[in-house]
């Protein structure tokens, strides 16, 4: 089981990392005016937000859910993980249903030099950091378990 727990907390530190991140990288691209650097910034993004969102974010989600069986209860039915799970649920929707999306359509616009970039790059900002704090939010329950 202590294996099991490193893998989620570790899993979920490089998950969450990756948002704040990404957040500071994209900010410092846009605000340095370089069109280049907003380029680099763009692929790179969209590239580790894949790779961390996909390989960490479900492993928290795995091994989360192993350790409550492990544990001997059903997350479904305890209710900090029962909220941790439709957190990162609606957290999953957003980053699919608007994040991703985004990310594709800067990453071209970057590329090709099309405009609109200012506006895609507000509305991803928004949604990000919107998913990190709620992402954050999921760390305080698993720590607090406050029911």
């Amino acid at each position: 089981m202590t294996l099991l727990k490193t893998l989620h907390v570790a899993a979920a530190i490089l998950w969450l990392g990756n948002f704040a991140v990404t957040g500071v990288w994209a900010l410092r691209a846009y605000f340095a005016r370089d069109h280049a650097l907003f380029a680099f910034a763009t692929r790179e993004i969209l590239f580790t937000d894949i790779l961390f969102t996909a390989c960490f974010g479900g492993a928290v989600v795995a091994s989360g859910i192993a350790l409550a069986h492990v544990e001997g209860f059903d997350p479904v039915h305890v209710l900090w993980t029962r909220w941790a799970l439709e957190i990162v649920i609606v957290g999953g929707v957003m980053w699919l249903g608007v994040l991703l999306p985004v990310e594709l359509m800067m990453r071209r616009r970057a590329r090709n030099g099309a405009p609109g970039l200012p506006a895609l790059f507000a509305v991803w900002n928004a949604a990000g950091w919107l998913v990190t704090v709620a992402l954050f939010s999921v760390t305080y329950l698993m720590i607090a378990k406050p029911v």
